[in-house]
C-alpha cells in the first residue's frame, strides 16, 4: 500500500530561507532572479526546488550559499539530482 506524504510548501521553504539569510529586499530580488532563470513562477515540487537552488548556486555569493542549503534540502526530500548542471 502506498502512503501519501502531506504536500509541502516548497516555495515557502525557498522564500523563508532567502529572507532569513539575505533579508526581505535582497531575498525577494534573489527569488525573482532565480525564478526567471529557471522559467518557474512558483516552486511546487522537490525537483523544482532543486532546479531553483542550482540557479542560486550559479548566482554565487550569499544567494549561492542559500542555494546550496536548498539543494541539500530538496535532495533529502526526494529531488532527482539529474538537473544539477
Amino acid at each position: 500500500m502506498m502512503t501519501t506524504t502531506p504536500s509541502k510548501d516548497w516555495h515557502g521553504v525557498a522564500v523563508a530561507k532567502l529572507t532569513s539569510v539575505l533579508g526581505p529586499a535582497r531575498g525577494s530580488a534573489a527569488l525573482e532572479e532565480a525564478l526567471r532563470a529557471t522559467g518557474l513562477t512558483h516552486i511546487t515540487s522537490a525537483d523544482e526546488l532543486h532546479r531553483f537552488a542550482q540557479a542560486l548556486v550559479h548566482a554565487g555569493g550569499f544567494a549561492g550559499a542559500v542555494g546550496g542549503l536548498l539543494s541539500v534540502h530538496a535532495v533529502m526530500h526526494g529531488a532527482s539530482r539529474s538537473e544539477s548542471r
